[in-house]
């Protein structure tokens, strides 16, 4: 008897299975057509997540090995960045001391606390959902604290001899205290962030490539990976590292391999992040896939074609036209109502949604300005409705943008919106869902709790599910909003009068 398998890794062994005298069952002999012996299969499993390639996403060798290749630039540079710290420590000065060292180095660490702690209140919300952006976002800040650890000695030098003396008396600048204090604390403050931004999007970025096409994938085990690959490459860095630095003896020689290491570092990033092919929607992919959807309906949606869109450093409440990519409007999830221009009639087309889309106190719908809009979520909506209600938002703006009127009004807008969009939206679901974008089930709290007997729920995927979405958590979620006839000026909120109706607001946001 001959028994074919397939391991986690796809490999096909066959096992020879013959019965002894005794009538046991006895092993044959065992046959790897694979060479699983072989140098680069031991290598494999050292450094590539088991059952590879089918428990990772197909991107994930690439960005890997670029991401192998901007570890080790970054390692050459950190190592010249590294001299010049030790040198603001005062290594190499005979009028230094072992305690003004110790103190410099708890002032860098309470620039690095306190930068990490406010970084992580005002971006904390948006690491994941905008995770190529703040990966990119973080090695810039990377490099900027290696540039700025690296030029201190020459800033040093630039002060002292060309600042004129009243600027020691700037309040902020005590004469008593060296410019190098300053700089190293905005290194390690700017450190503190590319922390704060790298940890939450290699999360998100994690997260996808342990979502394979096919089998499962592992989370623990491709940070285990990723971490031996890290420190192979570390450690080969600093062995090189080692063996040029003491040739960098000059300031020319020192800031031409900075440089060039710098630019190689953040070209092979860009590079890398762009090759990221997330199958999930935040803002921005959501924004594209329906631009393209309704200029073009024969245009394949996938993912690889989104990616190839997207912008790295862009704000994620842009509203984009296509193909022109023109920015055309904005909108911002989760406001509070007190950031809109109050307007009863629109809150009230919105009475069966767990969502309001307004328009902003400043802006207005004139012909040739970029509206801006909010989406008040309220309490219940899952992400269906956050996805609804965002790509409601860029159909609005699309259509304002399509119009050469000189001023229109909301109500209209979005009256005129909402005869094809309902339609619309569960087409580009369907056409969403065809294209390989990942679907997240809604359970049965989401899709079947009802605080108002009105709500209707968004279209969704047969099976009810919806195609994943993620945005950040929004500053404000409004949990009553009633009507009433009477003209109360105790009210929260008064609207404008509608004839000879006036209708009040009562609403509260947490």
């Amino acid at each position: 008897m001959e028994v074919t398998e397939r391991d986690e890794a796809g490999n096909i062994v066959q096992i020879r299975i013959k019965s002894s005298t005794t009538g046991q069952v006895v092993l044959g002999s065992k046959e790897n057509n694979t060479s699983r012996a072989s140098f680069l299969s031991f290598i494999a499993k050292v450094f590539l997540p088991a059952g590879y390639p089918r428990s990772v996403s197909p991107d994930y060798l690439r960005y890997q090995i670029l991401n192998a290749a901007q570890a080790f630039c970054s390692s050459l540079a950190s190592l010249l960045s590294s001299r010049a710290t030790l040198e603001g420590y005062g290594v190499g000065n005979a009028s230094a001391s072992s305690t003004d060292a110790l103190l410099l180095t708890v002032l860098q660490d309470i620039s690095n606390r306190l930068t990490t702690i406010i970084a992580a209140f005002f971006f904390g919300s948006s690491l994941f959902p905008e995770a190529k952006t703040y990966r990119f976002l973080a090695d810039l800040l990377n490099d900027a604290a290696i540039v700025i650890d690296t030029l201190s000695p020459l800033l040093v030098s630039l002060y002292d001899a060309h600042v004129p003396t009243f600027m020691t008396t700037i309040p902020f600048l005590p004469p008593t205290v060296p410019l190098r204090v300053y700089t190293l604390c905005l290194s390690a403050s700017i450190r503190a962030l590319c922390g704060i931004a790298a940890g939450g999007s290699k999360t998100a970025i994690t997260m996808h490539f342990a979502t394979p096409l096919e089998g499962t994938g592992d989370v623990g085990d491709l940070n285990a990976k990723d971490s031996s690959k890290e420190t192979v490459l570390a450690l080969l860095g600093m062995l090189i590292g080692t063996m040029t630095v003491p040739y960098l003896t000059t300031p020319w020689s020192t800031y031409t391999v900075l440089f060039s290491m710098v630019f190689l570092h953040l070209l092979i990033n860009y590079i890398g992040v762009r090759g990221v092919i997330f199958r999930s929607l935040n803002r921005q992919r959501a924004c594209l896939a329906w631009m393209t959807f309704k200029s073009k309906h024969n245009l394949i949606n996938t993912p690889t074609h989104i990616a190839s869109l997207e912008q790295i450093l862009t704000y994620a409440d842009i509203i984009q036209s296509f193909p022109s990519r023109n920015v055309i409007g904005r909108c911002t999830m989760g406001s509070s109502f007190a950031a809109c221009h109050p307007d009863p009639d629109v809150v009230d087309i919105f009475r069966h949604q767990r969502y309001v889309l307004c328009l902003d106190r400043k802006s207005s719908l004139v012909h040739g300005a970029n509206p801006h809009f909010h989406v008040l979520l309220k309490q219940g909506y899952n992400s269906a409705d956050q996805l609804h209600a965002w790509l409601f938002a860029c159909e609005v703006t699309r259509l304002f943008a399509s119009m050469n009127t000189g001023t229109v009004g909301l109500y209209p807008l979005i009256q005129e919106a909402l005869t094809t969009f309902d339609e619309d939206y569960s087409s580009f679901l369907e056409d969403l869902h065809r294209h390989g974008w990942m679907t997240v089930a809604l359970t049965a709290d989401e899709s079947t709790t009802k605080e108002d007997s009105e709500y209707r729920s968004p279209p969704l995927l047969s099976g009810s599910q919806t195609v994943s979405f993620s945005s950040a958590i929004p500053k404000s979620v409004i949990v009553n909003l009633s009507s009433t006839q009477d003209n109360k000026k105790d009210q929260n909120f008064q609207s404008r009068s509608s004839g000879v109706r006036m209708v009040l607001l009562r609403f509260r946001v947490q």
